[in-house]
């Protein structure tokens, strides 16, 4: 996997769980108050947008890098035939389609999870607890 490409995002989800640690303990330990587990899930959520918006601006490296491509195979390929139609379809197949690699593929299902996860803590943590 490619780690070293996507560091700050995984350390930015490892805040997001260590926020929900930390606030799990101070909750357990307090008698009177116990509201920091449910606060940690705004602070999930929060994490794991900042992520997505991160993700997401990837994508337009992964769509220029698909356009290089397509404009390469698209100039190195010689005419088939005289019609038009025919010269038409052997290009399209040439296009190359923007794939995100797999290791951004399971950050972002991840991320998808925090804030789903954050969500419900959020919401539901102040019952959790208590």
């Amino acid at each position: 996997m490619e780690l070293s490409k996507y560091k700050i995002e995984w350390l930015l989800l490892a805040f997001g769980l260590l926020c929900i640690s930390v606030s799990i303990y101070f909750d357990l330990c307090s008698i009177n108050s116990t509201t920091w587990f449910a606060r940690s899930g705004a602070i999930v959520v929060l994490v794991a947008a900042i992520v997505e918006f991160r993700l997401a601006s990837y994508s337009y490296e992964d769509i220029y890098n698909a356009a290089i491509q397509t404009a390469r195979k698209k100039a190195s390929t010689p005419s088939v035939s005289d019609n038009p139609i025919v010269n038409g379809l052997v290009q399209s197949n040439l296009t190359k389609k923007p794939e995100a690699p797999r290791s951004r593929k399971i950050l972002s299902v991840v991320s998808h999870i925090f804030v789903i996860l954050g969500t419900a803590v959020w919401g539901y943590g102040d019952l959790l607890v208590s």
